[in-house]
């Protein structure tokens, strides 16, 4: 299993709009597994999970591991093909034909978020609403950019779990970030708005 896929096509990326898919995938993330017991751990009928599991297998996402006898039934183990999978800023800045759905469900996020900074105690009146979800779409859409330019850097696979693996990247993408005048100065501006949220 290679530690990263990056997700290029937009019919791909799509398969990840799907609760079920995501959570098959986590699962075979951390070991392998027969349909039957997907099925019993998400809580759904065989046959829902064959139909996944077929259409994760078709696009690269899953791959068969192994097949074990059981009297007369063959059964069939599955597991992920990565440790993680990265959807493509080209997708969600919509830069691919095709990926226009992927990069309005990202702005949609981005929104949402912008929404809620309220949780975090920054009140954000609906007017601003738009400038903040441009400022996170902006941070988004670099972080995504050089987190694709650090998975690219790597030489050979390691055998770091996810929670390690998913630390070296962010924490050499906020290093490799830091370095980009254009992130440097986002980061001074939402810090500046969120200054004077902090000081009202």
């Amino acid at each position: 299993m290679r530690d990263f896929l990056v997700i290029k096509d937009p019919q791909i990326a799509k398969l990840f709009a799907d609760p079920i898919r995501r959570s098959i995938l986590h699962n075979l993330r951390h070991q392998e597994m027969p349909p039957s017991q997907l099925a019993k751990v998400l809580d759904k009928n065989v046959s829902s999970i064959s139909y996944h599991l077929d259409a994760l297998e078709r696009a690269g996402l899953v791959e068969l591991s192994r097949t074990q006898v059981r009297g007369n039934l063959i059964e069939k183990f599955y597991r992920a093909t990565a440790r993680m999978f990265v959807i493509s800023y080209t997708l969600s800045e919509g830069l691919v034909p095709g990926s226009e759905d992927v990069a309005e469900w990202s702005r949609e996020v981005c929104r949402h978020a912008a929404s809620n900074l309220t949780a975090f105690g920054y009140i954000v009146p609906a007017a601003e609403v738009d400038k903040w979800t441009e400022l996170i779409e902006r941070y988004t859409s670099l972080e995504k950019a050089m987190c694709e330019e650090v998975i690219a850097r790597q030489t050979s696979p390691t055998q770091l779990e996810q929670p390690a693996l998913k630390l070296i990247v962010g924490l050499l993408t906020h290093v490799y970030l830091n370095r980009k005048s254009e992130y440097v100065e986002l980061m001074g501006e939402i810090s500046g708005k969120l200054n004077e949220k902090d000081e009202k």
